[in-house]
This record gives structure tokens, C-alpha cells and sequence, in this order.
């Protein structure tokens, strides 16, 4: 007994120090939806997998930077940090989530850094961080702002991707799970906050309150008072009606004894495995990755042949699946496939002597997406992964086109709260000038579109302030190739501020009419950070061309048999019709179809024909 006191009381020095702002969680509802749908699919491949011990694991790249003193001294042991990278691997298994050391330790040798308190990671990322990797600091000592104790903290908010953890609480695996856990959006189950929990007992409000996960029972917020050595919740807690709570004192996310947290709900690895699909699948090592590059990725017809490539240095084997099913369709470096109409994902896994990653792009390759009425404002997704549009960073620089609603990350540049150009707060498509490089391209393909309208017409919004602002330029590709810049770009900033709404250009496809097209967006990175490029409300629409006596001609006048044929100067897409005779008695009535009216058999006479298309109406007199 005397053991299990000292082992709990040893495990339960410090607490978490990671706190789920309102933006996090204004996030996490935004894509709540999304989240549900990657969710469903987390079930099927492990059904999957239980029958064809199929491996999905997605391989996730941490970078150690450990804080020695300044004579190199001290700091956690490399033995230790190995071990708890494989305690992590091992919890994590289920999520088809594992991790891995991205180029080996960084040794941070500063006695004044060995203390670290709450906020000095900020200084520590400035100098140590590397980008698309999950940076883990190290310390002897962290403490919260309040100068209490705190064993580690998370920050997963856009491209952060730092967590800070106590070196004497990184031998308790149960500490770096929690962590992780926050950084793929897991809150604490008893909810965001230290106050007690709103959530029911009976279950009837889990989406929404707690943390948002039905399958984690209500939590009072567990403590070493109400969670005893044996690992038993001992409270006497009631909830708003009157039941008692019976928490899961085992899950890592709690706040009961370290010694306690073994295991996450299946409703949990679900969410953090969509999470990283969706908010966080751009991690990659810099020198040791599965990431590839193809010449195409997606086209308007029936099949599509694609030539991969990988760059990376210091792989000996390559594994493809090029259709999601778990099974290994080509072992060479740079393969080609033809795919046929569909959707598709593709996975490599590299290895050399030391190790293997994998890594899977989520509906890579479109094949054959038509679409004749297309209308995009982009509110219909939540997230990146979901959209109908294919996204490239041409120089690989981390210059990429992102979903977002609200402001940009950036300050001074980008719309401010989203004013579009029907003045509403909408989700839009936008270039992230940080982090990129002056001349970097990054292009938004929209998907294939049908133009059979001569007078079809391509319209969008677009927002460009900051002091950075580089070039929008405008493309069609079509089956003979891209016709680049079909208007002139758009260089330099066009709003003369943040608040500004979003201005509105129009685009003559008459050139394009029975043709399939696809829309390309493409953004050049200006010479500064502050260079946010936006877009939104992408549509085609009909040119109102109005209808007037001289573009009309009705024939055979007078009539001969019981059809009468229109034609047109300029082409109509929606014409009404209306036949009466002199005294204004309807005769018939309908939509133009196939250019011809078919009137019956009419009586010697003179007839009123009334032709209605986009508010312009013609009457013209027509004899039988």
C-alpha cells in the first residue's frame, strides 16, 4: 500500500497546463460536421483492418529540442525521450496515428532556460522552430502564469505546432499522450474549463457540453479528492438533475492521478485521427518524408494516366496504394497510373534500414467531375480537404491556398471578419503569404465545368490589402492546354484597407462555349508576409442580353402549318412564349423549346405572339 501511495503521489506533482481558448473552440464547432464524416470513415478502415490486418498508420514527425544547461549538462535523457515516443506509439496505435523522431535532437544549452514559465516558448519557437513538424521543448522546470507548477503545455492554434513538457513528467507516458491529445483537438473531459462540468449524466446534451464527445461519461473534474489510490472515483457530485457522475478515471484526457490514464475512447481516436486528416495532414519531416508531387491530379475526362515523383533523400523502399484499399499497387520510386473516373486517395510508405513513415492525401486525384451549373461561395465546406477544388504549392514553400472564415492569422493583411461582397460574414478561399518566399505560386484549380451558353460569364470576388501584396493572376485550361492570364493580373494591393468588401470581376467566356474548363487561380507571393490574397463567390452565370424586334424573326409568317420557329441574333437560354389572338384570348403558352412553337391548327386570322426572356419582352404580329 505504502507503493501505491508514493507511486500516485509521485504522479500527480504538476497538472496540465494547456488551456482551449474561444478560438480553438470556435474552430473545432465550425467543423464539428466535417469532423462527423472523417469519424464515420475512422470506423470502416478499423472494421477493415480487423479483417485484413491492413496497417493505415499515418507517421507523424516530432522534432526534440531538449534544454540542457549552458555547459551541456543535464536535460531529460535520450533514453527516456526514446522510451516515451514508444509508450506514446503504442496508445496511439489505435488512431492509425505513430511518431517519429524528425532529424534527431536539438540541444538547447542555456541555463536561464532550464525554468521555463508559461509564454517563453514564444521566445524559444523564434530561433528553434521547425516548420510542419510538431516541436516539442524540453524542460527542467515549467510553471503556469500563476508561478504554479505545471507539467506541460500544448498549442495547436494555426500553424504552431509547439507543446512543452516537464522532463520528470515525460517518464509518466500518461503525460505526453494528454498533450498530443490536446494538440489533435481533444479537450479535457470535463470540458474546456475548470468550472463543473455542464454535461449530463444521462448523455443528453454530450455533443455540445463537456467535451464534446459522447463517449466520454460526464466528468465533475477529477482530482486526488474525489479519485482514490486505487483508482476509484469516490465524489459525491450530482449533476443539474440530481444524478450522480461516474467519470472514466482511466481516460487520458481526465484529470484524475497520471498513474490512472491508460486509454483513450474509441469516440476519441476517431477525433483526433479526422483532426489530423483534416487541420494537421501538412506534417511532414523535412529530410525524411512520404511526400510526392504529380504532373496532374485531375482532369475532365474518363481516365487520367499520373506521373509521381518523390524527392526525398535516403529511402531505399517505396510503397504505393493509389486507390485507398490497403493493398500495395507499385514498389517503385516514381510510378505512373491510370486512374479511372472517381475520387481517389493515395499512400505512400518510405523505409530505408532505420525506419518507415506513410503518409495518405485525401482525395488526390479527381477524375471525370463535371459540373454544368456551377455556383461556388465555398459555404457548404468546412474544411480544406473537403472542397471540390484542387490546391498546389507550385515551389513547395509552404505557400498554399487555405479555407477560412474570419479573419486571416495575419495581422494588416487579408479581409477583416469576412466582409464579402454581399457585405456577410462567409468562408472564403485564401493564399497564406507567412512562411513563404518572395515569387512563391501557389494554384487553385477549380473543378471541370461545362460552358454551353455563349453568353456564359465567369464571376468572382476577390480581396487584396497588406503591404505585401504580390500578383492574382487568372487562368483557363482547356483540352489544348492553359490560356494564362485572360485578364490582366490583379498586382499590388486593391483594397485600401482591411474593412474594405471584397470587389467583384467579370470574365466574357464566350470564347469557351461547348467546351469543358477548368478555372485556375494562381497567387504569386508578394515580398512580404502581409500579403494575404482572398477569393470568393466563384460562379458562371448567363449575360442578361436583352431580346428586341430587330433580334427576333419568327418564321414561316404567314403560318402554313401548325409550327412556328424563332430565331435569334444573340442566343437566349430562357425564353417565355405567350399566343393570343387580336382580342387577347390566350391561344397557348409555355417555354421556348428547340427554337419552335407548336400552335395548332389556327384559324385564318391575325395572331399577337409574345416572347418574354430576362425582363425584355418582344410582341410580334404573326398571320395564319
Amino acid at each position: 500500500m505504502s507503493f501505491s501511495e508514493n507511486f500516485f503521489a509521485q504522479n500527480e506533482a504538476a497538472s496540465c497546463g494547456t488551456v482551449t481558448t474561444q478560438k480553438s473552440i470556435d474552430f473545432y464547432n465550425s467543423i464539428k460536421s466535417e469532423l462527423k464524416s472523417f469519424e464515420k470513415s475512422f470506423t470502416q478502415k478499423q472494421i477493415s483492418k480487423n479483417k485484413s490486418q491492413s496497417k493505415f498508420t499515418n507517421s507523424i514527425p516530432i522534432k526534440a529540442h531538449v534544454i540542457r544547461n549552458s555547459n551541456g549538462t543535464g536535460g531529460i535523457c535520450d533514453a527516456d525521450l526514446y522510451t516515451a515516443i514508444t509508450n506514446l506509439n503504442s496508445i496511439y496505435a489505435d488512431a492509425f496515428m505513430e511518431f517519429f523522431l524528425c532529424d534527431g535532437i536539438n540541444y538547447i544549452n542555456e541555463d536561464k532556460l532550464c525554468h521555463l514559465k508559461k509564454g517563453d516558448e514564444k521566445m524559444l519557437m523564434e530561433a528553434n522552430n521547425v516548420p510542419g513538424v510538431i516541436n516539442i521543448y524540453f524542460a527542467d522546470y515549467l510553471e503556469n502564469d500563476s508561478e504554479e507548477s505545471i507539467c506541460g503545455f500544448a498549442d495547436n492554434e494555426g500553424r504552431n505546432d509547439v507543446i512543452v513538457l516537464k522532463n520528470s513528467c515525460v517518464t509518466n507516458d500518461s503525460t505526453l499522450a494528454h498533450e498530443i491529445g490536446h494538440f489533435f483537438s481533444l479537450i479535457h473531459t470535463h470540458g474546456p474549463d475548470d468550472k463543473k462540468t455542464t454535461e449530463l449524466v444521462n448523455g443528453s446534451n454530450c455533443d455540445t457540453d463537456g467535451d464534446g464527445i459522447c463517449d466520454t461519461p460526464a466528468d465533475p473534474k477529477l482530482t486526488t479528492k474525489n479519485v482514490n489510490n486505487f483508482c476509484q472515483y469516490i465524489g459525491t457530485e450530482t449533476d443539474a438533475n440530481g444524478a450522480t457522475y461516474t467519470p472514466d478515471t482511466n481516460n487520458i484526457m481526465s484529470y484524475s492521478m497520471k498513474g490512472c490514464r491508460s486509454h483513450f475512447t474509441q469516440q476519441q481516436l476517431a477525433r483526433m485521427y479526422a483532426f489530423y486528416l483534416t487541420a494537421k495532414n501538412y506534417l511532414a519531416c523535412p529530410t525524411f518524408n512520404a511526400n510526392f508531387t504529380a504532373d496532374v491530379s485531375q482532369t475532365c475526362n474518363e481516365s487520367l494516366t499520373v506521373n509521381f515523383e518523390t524527392q526525398c533523400k535516403d529511402i531505399t523502399k517505396w510503397s504505393w496504394d493509389m486507390n485507398g484499399d490497403g493493398v500495395t499497387d507499385y514498389c517503385t520510386q516514381n510510378p505512373t497510373h491510370t486512374f479511372s473516373k472517381g475520387v481517389y486517395d493515395v499512400t505512400l510508405t518510405v523505409s530505408n534500414s532505420s525506419k518507415s513513415i506513410r503518409k495518405t492525401y485525401s482525395k488526390f486525384i479527381k477524375v471525370g467531375n463535371i459540373e454544368s451549373l456551377f455556383n461556388e461561395d465555398f459555404d457548404s465546406y468546412t474544411l480544406l480537404n473537403d472542397i471540390n477544388w484542387t490546391t498546389k504549392d507550385v515551389t513547395e514553400h509552404g505557400y498554399n491556398w487555405l479555407l477560412n472564415k474570419g479573419a486571416t492569422s495575419s495581422i494588416n493583411t487579408g479581409p477583416n471578419l469576412t466582409k464579402t461582397a454581399n457585405n456577410q460574414t462567409n468562408t472564403y478561399m485564401y493564399a497564406e503569404a507567412s512562411g513563404a518566399k518572395f515569387g512563391d505560386v501557389a494554384e487553385l484549380m477549380s473543378p471541370c465545368i461545362d460552358v454551353s451558353n455563349p453568353n456564359s460569364e465567369l464571376e468572382f470576388s476577390y480581396h487584396m490589402y497588406g503591404k505585401g501584396i504580390g500578383e492574382l493572376h487568372i487562368d483557363i485550361k482547356t483540352d489544348d492546354g492553359y490560356i494564362n492570364d485572360i485578364i490582366p493580373p490583379f498586382i499590388g494591393p486593391q483594397q485600401s484597407s482591411q474593412d474594405d468588401i471584397f470587389l467583384i470581376e467579370n470574365i466574357d467566356l464566350s470564347a469557351f462555349t461547348n467546351q469543358t474548363i477548368n478555372i485556375r487561380f494562381r497567387a504569386i507571393r508578394g515580398t512580404n508576409w502581409d500579403g494575404d490574397i482572398a477569393i470568393d463567390n466563384v460562379f458562371i452565370k448567363t449575360i442578361d442580353i436583352p431580346i428586341t424586334n430587330d433580334t427576333v424573326k419568327v418564321y414561316p409568317n404567314p403560318v402554313s402549318g401548325d409550327t412556328v420557329y424563332i430565331g435569334f441574333s444573340n442566343p437566349h437560354d430562357m425564353v417565355n412564349y405567350k399566343l393570343t389572338d387580336v382580342a387577347g384570348n390566350i391561344i397557348t403558352t409555355g417555354n421556348l423549346i428547340n427554337k419552335q412553337i407548336n400552335v395548332g391548327k389556327l384559324n385564318s386570322g391575325m395572331y399577337l405572339l409574345t416572347l418574354r426572356s430576362h425582363g425584355s419582352t418582344v410582341t410580334k404580329k404573326i398571320i395564319k
